[in-house]
């Protein structure tokens, strides 16, 4: 399935309504009753325009503590792990496995060099550290790509579990906070966001505060 709308709120909106409308349930490893569609494709067209909107709805709930925007920015951005998470984003992109520095010195320099290159790709799964069926707290997100088309920068995330209601809105932020650190490097208008998702789902426990993002 593949849905596409101009804005966050559009696309966060209709994913949230097709997974409660057409998922399937079931009760995961954490005894949760969670509703999933696998391999659900959403593409914001225009995200600049409200990119925040979704955070700040989730924010007015005051139901819980969601990380406020230069928190969800920094775990993407900053080289060294918060201490407060067991992973973050950033060193697993600016210092992959303390071996290259996928942004700066590879992928930059890639679109530098031939804007339309297919191979602008940066991973976050790090099997020497993830793969292990012991280990319970593991990225949800697993590669980035980027494309320049029509002198914009595209940006595409893989997920392998990806908690629609809560998750998502981080996810977008932080992309599109990467992708306007890289197309200001590269002097391109940030483009279009679009994520893959192979497991998007969202939570029984969640249903009530889905269908008020829904029926605003």
């Amino acid at each position: 399935m593949e849905i596409k709308s101009e804005t966050i709120m559009g696309a966060w909106r209709s994913s949230l309504r097709y997974v409660f409308e057409s998922g399937e349930d079931f009760t995961d490893e954490n005894n949760r009753v969670c509703r999933e569609v696998l391999n659900l494709v959403i593409e914001v067209k225009n995200p600049k325009n409200d990119i925040t909107r979704a955070v700040e709805i989730l924010n007015s709930f005051k139901k819980w503590v969601y990380p406020p925007l230069d928190e969800i920015a920094d775990l993407i951005l900053s080289r060294k792990l918060s201490p407060t998470y067991s992973y973050s984003y950033g060193p697993r992109l600016f210092n992959f496995h303390n071996t290259i520095n996928q942004i700066d010195n590879f992928l930059i320099p890639l679109l530098k060099r031939n804007s339309f290159s297919r191979r602008g790709i940066v991973l976050v799964w790090n099997p020497t550290q993830d793969s292990n069926i012991y280990k319970r707290d593991v990225p949800g997100l697993i590669s980035i790509y980027f494309k320049v088309r029509k002198k914009r920068l595209n940006a595409t995330i893989v997920v392998r579990s990806n908690d629609l209601f809560f998750g998502w809105p981080a996810n977008l932020y932080q992309l599109f906070v990467l992708q306007d650190y890289i197309g200001k490097k590269l002097g391109y208008k940030t483009g279009s966001l679009t994520t893959f998702s192979n497991s998007a789902h969202i939570f029984k426990d969640q249903f009530e505060d889905i269908q008020k993002v829904i029926s605003d």
